[in-house]
């Protein structure tokens, strides 16, 4: 059991500032203390039924949500990459459209400068 991605799941269900795992052990913090770790069980007025049963299901279920956990955070990585690659092929692709307009007999004055500021710009590398 990762205690990063418990930790994760059941931040989702229990305030995190609540609760701290050790280990594979969830234990309650208590505001009395600085929200130190309780000294002895059923001391943190967080240490409820409620949360307790909340962590006994996150663990109970611990290998399904972990994969859930997993393929969404897997997907999120490849949505940012797909971005990724979208703006370099539109970074790539602005200098031939800047060209193409700045070529046409129409074309503004403001995209004829942009494109020699371009040309000079790249040139220094």
């Amino acid at each position: 059991m990762n205690a990063n991605i418990l930790c994760t799941l059941l931040a989702q269900r229990i305030p995190p500032e609540q609760f701290q795992i050790h280990g594979e052990e969830v234990v309650f913090f208590d505001p009395e203390k600085n929200n130190k770790p309780i000294d002895s069980p059923n001391e943190s007025p967080y240490d409820t039924p409620e949360n307790r049963a909340i962590v006994e299901d996150v663990i109970k279920n611990y290998d399904a949500l972990e994969a859930e956990y997993l393929a969404k955070q897997a997907k999120e990585r490849a949505a940012v990459e797909t971005k990724t690659k979208l703006v370099e092929i539109d970074l790539k692709s602005i200098q031939s459209i800047r060209e193409w307009i700045a070529k046409q007999p129409d074309a503004d004055q403001y995209t004829k400068e942009l494109k020699t500021q371009a040309i000079f710009e790249r040139a220094k590398i």
